[in-house]
């Protein structure tokens, strides 16, 4: 009998090492695949200065920008984390996305500590399929606003009304604050993918959020 369990833990651990191996692999050869989507964003505007694993399925990037607005920019990519069956599945049955988030430090740090996520919901009323996209109503809301101030700062309101009115609405959160680094923003690495949405305007549209919130206080 406990030949038969040493057996078994024996396969047991070869099959998990081989699955680690099969996918830390397939990691590697998939950040080749994302340097190339971060390349392309930047369409011209920067550049990839640097590539470094942090675990097996999150790596940071460091850029150069061709702009004084960011200081020290850099990306971490968090991959799914095949290499780990339980928070692989865990994962994928929240339905996290493998994302990509920007963080880099400001000429003028912001004046306040902001943090803004974006959640989406889906509801139906029966177990029939969705009907057709274009036949969905949708229901715009306002933003839903916790603060600790009684008025809010002009950087502020400028920030959100940038966000408001941005063209691309992928961003998974947004994040300034006075220490480093004054600004971060996540979205779903399939975003900037040549099928994805965002693509090249994607640096366009953080510039944009970042430039409000750095402007000098008067």
């Amino acid at each position: 009998m406990w030949g038969r369990v040493a057996i078994c833990v024996v396969v047991a651990a070869a099959a998990g090492g081989a699955w680690y191996l099969f996918f830390l692999r397939y990691n590697r050869r998939r950040r080749a695949g994302v340097v190339e989507w971060i390349q392309a964003a930047l369409a011209g505007k920067g550049q990839v200065v640097a590539v470094r694993w942090l675990n097996a399925s999150i790596f940071h990037v460091a850029l150069r920008l061709g702009t004084s607005l960011f200081q020290h920019p850099a990306l971490t990519v968090r991959l799914l984390p095949c290499q780990n069956p339980y928070k692989w599945l865990r994962q994928r049955w929240r339905r996290e996305p493998a994302t990509i988030t920007f963080e880099a430090d400001l000429d003028i740090p912001p004046g306040f500590h902001l943090e803004v996520h974006q959640h989406r919901w889906c509801g139906r009323s029966s177990k029939r399929a969705l009907p057709d996209p274009e036949a969905w109503e949708f229901e715009r809301i306002t933003p839903l606003i916790l603060t600790s101030r009684p008025a809010w700062q002009r950087e502020v309101a400028s920030m959100m009304n940038a966000l408001l009115s941005c063209r691309e609405r992928e961003l998974l959160s947004l994040g300034f604050r006075h220490t480093s680094p004054h600004f971060s923003a996540t979205i779903a690495l399939e975003s900037i993918s040549p099928q994805g949405r965002t693509g090249s305007n994607v640096f366009d549209t953080l510039r944009e959020l970042a430039a409000g919130a750095s402007a000098p206080r008067m």
